[in-house]
């Protein structure tokens, strides 16, 4: 009897699903998983990304997902962080998974709705609001109605408590 494994896998968006994977899964074939059960275009640009404790390590294309969690959190009991006192500590060893957009330079925003919906706005929208994408007034307008539009539909309730800048 085969046991089947399940990993959940976390997404930009808040949103997470669980995957099944085997010992033998290249990172590769789980990004290919995860991008047709999403039913987006293609993969290209997007990888398996491992938090834990305090890192954020990008899973190489061609390792075995299981063997790179397995070196990783090896490396770490290894490299035992020190605590404030410069005693020892056990590292916290519990793991996310999160599959996001790594590589942006063939990405087409409205090529793939989906990965437009999931990925390329949640992860995007800091780098926007911290002013690191240059625009003009006007689409920076634009831009503030659609994040309107995002976050509250239809609903005009929230138009009070906007606070009206202008911009010389």
């Amino acid at each position: 009897m085969q046991v089947s494994i399940y990993h959940k896998v976390y997404f930009p968006d808040d949103s997470d699903q669980a995957f099944e994977v085997e010992s033998s899964t290249r990172a590769k074939d789980f990004c290919s998983a995860i991008g047709e059960r999403l039913g987006l275009e293609g993969v290209e640009g997007f990888s398996l990304f491992v938090k834990i404790a305090d890192k954020v390590i990008s899973v190489p294309e061609g390792d075995f997902f299981f063997d790179f969690v397995r070196h990783l959190t090896e490396w770490l009991k290894k490299t035992k962080q020190q605590g404030k006192d410069g005693v020892s500590v056990n590292p916290n060893l519990t793991y996310q998974v999160f599959f996001m957009k790594k590589l942006w330079s063939t990405t087409v925003v409205g090529k793939d709705p989906k990965a437009d919906c999931i990925f390329h706005y949640h992860q995007e929208l800091p780098k926007l609001l911290r002013g690191y994408h240059k625009c003009t007034k006007e689409e920076a307008v634009q831009l503030a109605a659609l994040q309107y539009r995002v976050r509250f539909g239809d609903d005009k309730k929230e138009f009070g408590p906007i606070a009206f800048v202008c911009i010389p």
